[in-house]
């Protein structure tokens, strides 16, 4: 992925008005409050409650999803920030291809807008003077937070709160609410729009009020594509609001909005709903329609009963979570990398994740070789239902991948360096400098080995033969074609990019070469499972496919005629774990400490995620594992949301391809479990440095399990389901329900080496 995008960038390094106390104001005893900041939730390590006192250097808008929708929040508590400090409204699979543009995740109106007014003047930091600021996140809830007292240049003075989330539980639904306490008394205005300021590839198609049921709505369309969207909001109050209500926006282009006046007493609270319905035309053949019914429905539902589904929803996933134990800062930054990365998917929307995930349309919202190789080991260990999706999104451009192969002289299938809408190659011009659509063709072995292994964790035979193998056999057969055959029975491939992307367009590269292997080999494996028969040329283009040594220096070479420059990241470290090629130890171990030292420090931060798994795998002595998983995320946690940022400087924010490789780091590096047909493989290790890990809501074979590693021993139990198989070592052991196995964490870090100031 080498482009950093253009697009959409929100670094932790943004600037904007400080907040300071007002000690000026004098305010009279209360009769009545905004709803208290949320307090921490119970359960787990580590914080689930993330809030900033400040706007300074340390923050920048944080986000919340629930799969389909994605929203960004300022920090007003509500709306869109504009360019200064961008909070794009996301939705799942919403795609423009602008004229001679590649296809694009298009920005869908703001709909989280919902203004409070005093005087004629909106609420502001510009404006007046705001005191008593914070915004917390919700890690378990997904409920963003914003409370303020604010005293308007006329002199009177409001506490107010703002909720805002995507509802977890109904896919097309958003809610805001605005709590309001006036410590003065008059005519209070409210503002409800559906902001089309940041719509730059749509157009609109059609907007219209319903004043009785106080809702509004807008579609718009997909500039290119015509893919439509219609957002509706509806109003409720709480039942002191008496208020009249106008129409507003009606001229602006893919905007509406609707005006609350009401009058306030001093002291009293006051509350004004926002229930938001989302659909599109790939959803609904009527959808303004659909949108409206969303709408009213949440609306009718009530915020109450929404927040507690909402809720539900949440700890459902939260059941399956990474507890870190000893280590509070780290186990906050996974409560975070786990929220972030679950917000940008869900069961049942069958699309994948962007390296910004719903966050953001950077890299124009398109689909990776992160999604398989970052994301989906991530999600498909706890929450298989969610791998499916992402699987789904494959399997449906098939298609497109076999017709790409045949276009470009090969047989079988072959994606697209950059996905979005249909399939087909999306990267931007010119290919004389984006090239990864040209060479970097590993993303097919990327995506049949992902399949491979959703069929390892679940059992699946039925999906494996619908689903898997058809996506599975057509990129081995691709690889089969692609390689060429040399002397003594060997096979090359040429003219490829790695995921070292400084060095492109090379022959034998080791990851692109390791990655075709591991295809043939599961498609092999596959068509056992199945009972069906394979080209009789697989196996030997299989054994026979090069993966260059250099016995001197004890690695594998990072392509043919490689002479030891910088690379750009994790590459010949990769065929250890994920791919478990099965080189030499020697040689694993000695490519992890050759390209540690030539891996460019600006890079992204998956390197030392895959170092962290390949140190535990192998049993490095002394305390590399924890070093490393230092590395993979210090640098990269900037802001007091805990959104991992794409490079120590900055780009794509939250960045979800890094946030995968570092949870990875728990899930298979200290636990050390790999996905088997026939048993959960386990190889628990840990270091002084962190007190445990516990691995809740494991999912093999419909059972449930949980590891809990230990600083000396690991017990791994049975939550749900059959017995479960667990193979350490060479000894495969059965687990019952009400008896749990205890089995050595190994102790790396005890192991005598001339490295242990690492351990300090």
């Amino acid at each position: 992925m080498q482009r950093i995008s253009n697009r959409l960038i929100v670094g932790a390094a943004v600037v904007v008005v400080v907040l300071a106390g007002n000690p000026g104001i004098a305010i009279r005893e209360a009769r009545a409050s905004v709803p208290a900041m949320p307090t921490d939730p119970p359960g787990g390590t580590g914080s689930f409650l993330l809030a900033a006192a400040n706007t300074g250097q340390t923050y920048a808008p944080t986000f919340t999803g629930n799969g389909e929708l994605g929203i960004r929040v300022p920090p007003l508590g509500q709306g869109y920030g504009g360019e200064a400090m961008s909070t794009p409204s996301e939705l799942a699979g919403f795609y423009a291809q602008p004229p001679g543009g590649v296809q694009q995740r298009a920005n869908i109106p703001t709909w989280t807008t919902l203004a409070y007014s005093d005087g004629g003047q909106s609420f502001a930091l510009s404006s007046g003077h705001t005191s008593n600021w914070r915004q917390a996140l919700n890690l378990r809830t997904g409920v963003i937070t914003t409370s303020a007292r604010w005293a308007a240049p006329d002199g009177h003075v409001t506490d107010m709160s703002y909720q805002v989330l995507t509802d977890r539980a109904r896919e097309h639904v958003g809610l805001v609410r605005l709590t309001l306490v006036p410590r003065w008394t008059g005519v209070a205005t409210v503002t409800d729009t559906i902001d089309g300021s940041p719509g730059t590839l749509t157009t609109q198609v059609g907007k219209g009020w319903v004043p009785s049921a106080r809702r509004d709505w807008v579609a718009v369309q997909a500039r290119g594509t015509n893919v439509e969207a219609a957002i509706a909001s509806q109003l409720t109050t709480s039942a002191n609001v008496k208020s009249t209500t106008a129409q507003v926006d009606q001229t602006a282009d893919q905007s509406v909005g609707q005006q609350l006046a009401f009058n306030v007493a001093s002291g009293r609270s006051y509350t004004v709903t926002k229930s938001i319905g989302v659909v599109t035309s790939q959803q609904s053949t009527s959808a303004d329609v659909s949108a409206q019914r969303e709408a009213a429905a949440a609306a009718g539902a009530g915020f109450g009963a929404l927040l507690e589904a909402n809720n539900v929803a949440w700890a459902g996933l939260w059941s399956g979570r990474i507890d870190v134990v000893g280590n509070s800062t780290l186990a906050t930054e996974v409560n975070a990398s786990e929220f972030y990365l679950w917000s940008s998917i869900r069961n049942g929307v069958d699309w994948s994740i962007s390296p910004a995930g719903l966050s953001s349309n950077s890299y124009d919202g398109h689909i990776f070789w992160d999604a398989e190789t970052w994301m989906y080991p991530a999600v498909l260990a706890q929450h298989p239902e969610l791998a499916t999706g992402m699987n789904d999104y494959r399997y449906a451009r098939l298609p497109a991948a076999k017709a790409h192969a045949s276009a470009t002289g090969y047989l079988g299938s072959r994606y697209p360096w950059e996905s979005a809408l249909d399939g087909s190659e999306q990267i931007p011009p010119p290919a004389s400098v984006f090239t990864e659509g040209l060479y970097e063709q590993h993303i097919t072995a990327d995506i049949a080995i992902a399949h491979w292994q959703y069929y390892q964790a679940t059992g699946n035979k039925k999906w494996l033969e619908r689903r898997g193998w058809p996506v599975i056999s057509q990129a081995a057969s691709f690889w089969a074609s692609r390689a060429v055959p040399g002397e003594g029975g060997s096979y090359h491939i040429g003219g490829v990019t790695g995921p070292d992307e400084e060095n492109p367009d090379v022959n034998d590269e080791v990851y692109t070469n390791g990655a075709a292997v591991t295809t043939l080999r599961d498609a092999i494996q596959a068509a056992g499972v199945l009972g069906l028969h394979v080209p009789a040329n697989w196996r030997p283009i299989t054994s026979g496919i090069v993966v260059p040594v250099d016995y001197s220096l004890g690695i594998t070479q990072e392509f043919a005629g490689y002479g030891g420059q910088m690379i750009k990241q994790a590459d010949a470290s990769l065929l250890e774990y994920p791919l478990g090629y099965g080189i030499p130890s020697n040689i694993a171990q000695g490519n992890v400490s050759y390209y540690a030292a030539r891996t460019d420090p600006n890079g992204p931060s998956m390197s030392d995620a895959i170092n962290s798994i390949d140190s535990s795998a192998l049993g490095i002595a002394g305390c590399a594992s924890s070093v490393y998983t230092q590395r993979s995320v210090q640098p990269f946690m900037r802001d007091v949301f805990d959104q991992f940022s794409e490079t120590r400087g900055g780009g794509a924010l939250p960045f979800m391809t890094g946030i995968g490789g570092f949870l990875q780091e728990f899930l298979y590096g200290y636990s050390g479990l790999r996905w088997d047909t026939n048993t959960v493989d386990l190889s628990p290790s840990t270091t002084s440095q962190l007190g445990g890990v516990v691995l809740h809501g494991l999912a093999w074979h419909g059972r449930r399990f949980t590891v809990a590693i230990g600083q000396h021993t690991t017990a791994i139990t049975l939550d749900s389901g059959a017995i479960l198989p667990v193979k350490t070592g060479s000894t495969t052991r059965n687990v019952r329900s009400g008896h749990p196995l205890m089995i050595a964490t190994g102790r790396p870090d005890l192991v005598h080496t001339p490295d242990a100031i690492r351990c300090r």
